[in-house]
């Protein structure tokens, strides 16, 4: 059932007010990530201290980290090597597309429970539990991959990123499908 009481805190505005071009796609999502993830830190910080609020903490923390991971694979936009990885029609660019939404369903739902802890309300924890698959990708990148010994170095760096980026995506997958408390 909906929450019908409104907000205790209004939604944080975006983070851009024009419209994002293809240029700009990946650092828009990143910035309005951080945004929300910064706004859902200050209304985590205004609920009483509770076994709810460490499991709360515990999501926040795991996207947190499927932030930061986000945002060390995107670093690789402005370098020629990956731009083939980075069109926006890509993989990647779904891949992406589809953790930031996520993400986004996150930050509401979490703020949504933080709220009704806050009002000592009682909470059912239902997340929307999408599973973001990477099969489509890999293969995708292992096709991208030159061969040149000058581009391993870089690729190597890539590869523990973006393995950085699948972890953190599985860490909060499970750590939203495991029991609460636990």
């Amino acid at each position: 059932m909906p929450d019908t009481q409104p907000r205790a805190i209004s939604a944080p505005p975006p983070s851009k007010r024009t419209m994002s071009t293809e240029t700009s796609f990946f650092g828009d999502l990143v910035d309005d990530l951080a945004l929300r993830t910064e706004w859902l830190e200050q209304v985590i910080a205004s609920v009483p201290d509770s076994g709810a609020l460490t499991q709360l903490r515990g999501w926040a923390k795991a996207l947190g980290e499927l932030h930061t991971a986000i945002v060390h694979v995107q670093a690789r936009i402005p370098d020629p090597r990956f731009s083939r990885l980075f069109v926006i029609e890509g993989p990647l660019a779904a891949y992406l597309s589809r953790l930031f939404a996520w993400c986004e369903e996150m930050t509401v739902d979490f703020e949504a429970l933080a709220v009704k802890l806050r009002r000592n309300e009682p909470v059912l924890a239902v997340f929307s539990h999408h599973r973001v698959s990477d099969a489509a990708l890999r293969s995708s990148l292992a096709e991208s991959r030159p061969a040149t010994p000058e581009a391993q170095a870089a690729w190597s760096t890539f590869d523990a990123d973006f393995e950085e980026l699948i972890w953190a995506t599985e860490w909060l997958h499970m750590s939203l499908a495991g029991t609460p408390g636990a």
